[in-house]
């Protein structure tokens, strides 16, 4: 895993994809308006981790009802309110991904592919349960989870590179290089 990290923070074919998206994200984002509502802070934190907890939750439960005898109807109406929060998610990751440094925006790059991934995994998942695709919608749902795990930890390796200490011990900016 320490590996497949030093590569992300590092590469420049991701540093080329991270820059590109930087460029697509939509106006509306980047107006400075929108972009301090989004990346507000709330109880001196960033809103993004608060708003991610909804789909992610819904996505955790949905694959604990597959794994019940029954639980099928109840684990589509999950999958169906993890949809409805992800792009709440995806605009608050968006509003950030802008003030990110070259190593951060990396990783937030790949964080975002692989959630990209969960969501159309259970965007699959949840159109294949409505026309009776029970066992292959659960292994896509599976897929799904293993992405969203790929991303959290991503996340936790992006907090880690934005934390106090590595701030500190960068001359008060976060860090550019690998931890």
């Amino acid at each position: 895993m320490r590996k497949l990290l030093k590569w992300v923070e590092t590469s420049p074919a991701v540093d080329k994809a991270a820059g590109a998206l930087a460029e697509l994200v939509p106006a509306a984002l980047r107006r400075q308006e929108v972009t301090n509502l989004l990346r507000k802070r709330a109880l001196g934190r960033p809103v993004h981790p608060a708003v991610v907890v909804l789909p992610m939750s819904f996505y955790a439960a949905s694959a604990a009802l597959d794994l019940a005898p029954g639980g099928s109807t109840a684990s589509r109406a999950l999958i169906g309110a993890g949809l409805a929060t992800a792009p709440a998610a995806l605009a608050t990751e968006l509003a950030e991904y802008g003030t990110l440094g070259r190593a951060e925006r990396r990783t937030a790059f790949v964080h975002l592919a692989a959630n990209a991934t969960a969501t159309a995994c259970y965007l699959t998942s949840f159109r294949l349960r409505g026309h009776g695709f029970g066992l292959v919608a659960r292994v896509v749902s599976a897929v799904g989870l293993a992405a969203l795990a790929t991303g959290g930890a991503l996340s936790a390796h992006q907090a880690l590179i934005r934390s106090p200490e590595a701030v500190a011990a960068s001359g008060g900016r976060p860090a550019e290089e690998p931890v």
